[in-house]
């Protein structure tokens, strides 16, 4: 697999202030052989016209025009899953910048795979660059790559440490996730959890992505350790409910260690029993001191 050709998929909605360069660093991309798919959901500024000249400028990209209407950033996505060809997809933001590289890192990385790792559910993922609205960098790394790079653990349960715009799903992928189940709430997470049970994710340690703050999207900063812990969870009841549903409908596929580490995270995470109980239970897991903390002091 050479050259493959890479779809990558753009949900829009009242983009326009950050859209065109975003566009322009994915024209821009060392590699050459893509192509995009963008559904709007429904924009009430100035984002379609953007989007259509650049349809006109450049081939590669295409608009998805239907008549469903605003279906959210969730079922946007899915929407625009369900019109995807190629054998990987990709996934962006409106309002982010990809290093020149992005696509190419990408491509290497598939070139490194074999075909069992291949036939399988995969994602792939990079870290990203955390910046200001005008894409000066605030920090290195978003996701903590040291996390990231254990492929063979269990913290994951307890870590989000796959972003949207840093990924790409394979069709195989894409087939087992469709349609979504009911409890997805997060697609990166959705994908996350499939990739752990069911195939293989693969982390590229590098950030290629300059993910923009903005007033939208800001992420919480500057608080008192104090109140990071009061405010912190250590597991979210909607990631629960889709881990639950995640094994109902694929028990008959999940490995036994998979399948072990399912049940003791849904005991860890059963407010019914005993705080202490769940306590010592979550050492089964690695898991981030904060988050011991927060389910001893919490529950």
């Amino acid at each position: 697999m050479e050259n493959p050709k890479l779809c990558i998929l753009l949900a829009s909605y009242n983009g326009e202030k950050y859209i065109s360069e975003q566009l322009d660093s994915i024209i821009n991309q060392t590699y050459k052989n893509w192509e995009l798919i963008i559904r709007d959901d429904g924009s009430k500024d100035e984002t379609v016209t953007i989007l259509n000249k650049y349809e006109k400028k450049d081939e590669r990209i295409k608009i998805l025009r239907d008549d469903k209407g605003n279906l959210g950033f969730l079922k946007n996505f899915e929407e625009l899953l369900f019109n995807a060809k190629e054998e990987f997809v990709l996934f962006s933001d409106q309002d982010d910048f990809w290093l020149k590289n992005k696509l190419e890192k990408f491509v290497e990385k598939i070139r490194d795979l074999d075909e069992k790792v291949l036939s399988k559910p995969l994602l792939i993922h990079c870290n990203s660059l955390v910046c200001d609205d005008k894409l000066e960098i605030i920090k290195e790394e978003f996701i903590d790559s040291k996390i990231a790079k254990k492929t063979n653990s269990n913290i994951y349960f307890f870590e989000y440490i796959v972003q949207g715009s840093t990924s790409m799903v394979n069709k195989k992928m894409i087939k087992e996730s469709l349609p979504f189940l009911k409890n997805v709430t997060l697609h990166d997470r959705y994908f996350h959890l499939l990739s752990q049970f069911l195939g293989t994710r693969v982390f590229i340690d590098e950030s290629l992505v300059k993910y923009r703050q903005h007033e939208r999207n800001e992420i919480g900063a500057n608080r008192s350790i104090i109140k990071n812990i009061m405010s912190k969870k250590y597991f979210y009841v909607e990631d629960r409910k889709l881990i639950e549903e995640i094994k109902e409908k694929y028990i008959k596929c999940l490995r036994k260690r998979d399948l072990n580490d399912i049940e003791k995270y849904l005991e860890v995470t059963d407010r019914n029993k005993n705080r202490l109980e769940r306590f010592w239970l979550s050492k089964y897991f690695q898991m981030k001191l904060l988050k011991r903390l927060v389910l001893l002091i919490k529950g």
